[in-house]
């Protein structure tokens, strides 16, 4: 005759085998939790003598349940799921640069080109902007300080050009590179004091925007400190031992400026 078999070994042994793949960590913590509780509390679950063989097996799976459901929980949490964390270790997401930013703001595919006959490039700007080619080549004594200078071709936007005006001016103009002068040392003469000898009223520094190349060629970004009279930004490019200054008139108008600059190609 056949001896009756333990309910509770059989539970037992059923919950040893794994009816379900834990994380160790899962696991542990299962392990420690039910360690640290009161064997008298355990006892009365599983092997209370109150309880039928039946009765005994409803609760162990009720016990499966709640360690599945605690199991999954974990794992969403690890994998930064719906309310979960987010694993620390994981890659962060791709944040758009500020040139990326820039491009996204403008859609350029309906402005108008414009080809400058005297320096050698072309741009493509807004429709309701107006162009005026410049009327004689730049010079550094006598247009470095002058902004409304008609040595640079303008680009300017809706609101006119002169000060105080909400429109933007964006002015362009080139000149050759002295014998052995290096691009920074270009870039200091032009902020420098002018012919006359007076510095420069407004504050120059360089400025790390999304924009490092125009056309492929190295781009420096400057920007001047926003004060009554001053504010804006200007790119200087060397091609072909020629320096291009790209700037506009105006604070506030990185985007913009960054857009414009997008669209400029190098004529030989």
């Amino acid at each position: 005759m056949n001896q009756p078999r333990d309910p509770d070994a059989i539970i037992a042994t059923w919950l040893d085998d794994g009816p379900i793949d834990l994380p160790d960590e899962t696991r542990r913590a299962i392990s420690v939790g039910l360690r640290t509780q009161p064997r008298v509390r355990r006892i009365a679950i599983l092997g209370g003598s109150s309880m039928s063989p039946i009765n005994r097996l409803v609760a162990a799976a009720a016990i499966v349940l709640a360690v599945g459901s605690l199991s999954a929980f974990v794992l969403s949490n690890r994998a930064g799921g719906p309310g979960g964390i987010a694993n620390p270790s994981a890659a962060p997401s791709a944040v758009p640069s500020s040139s990326q930013s820039a491009t996204a703001s403008f859609n350029t595919a309906g402005w108008v080109k414009f080809s400058s006959a005297r320096y050698g490039y072309s741009i493509s700007i807004p429709a309701d902007w107006t162009a005026q080619q410049s009327d004689r080549q730049w010079s550094l004594a006598v247009d470095q300080k002058d902004w409304l200078t008609t040595a640079a071709d303008a680009l300017i936007g809706p609101g006119g050009p002169g000060i105080g005006s909400r429109g933007p001016r964006f002015t362009v103009f080139a000149v050759d590179l002295p014998a052995g002068m290096s691009s920074d040392a270009w870039i200091a003469q032009y902020f420098g004091s002018d012919a006359k000898g007076s510095p420069d009223p407004c504050t120059n520094r360089p400025v790390d925007l999304g924009t490092k190349t125009v056309d492929g060629h190295p781009a420096a970004i400057w920007t001047e400190v926003s004060t009554a009279d001053c504010g804006g930004t200007a790119a200087f490019v060397f091609v072909n031992n020629r320096a291009y200054a790209f700037s506009i008139w105006l604070d506030g108008q990185e985007p913009m400026f960054e857009a414009l600059l997008s669209t400029v190609t190098f004529q030989p």
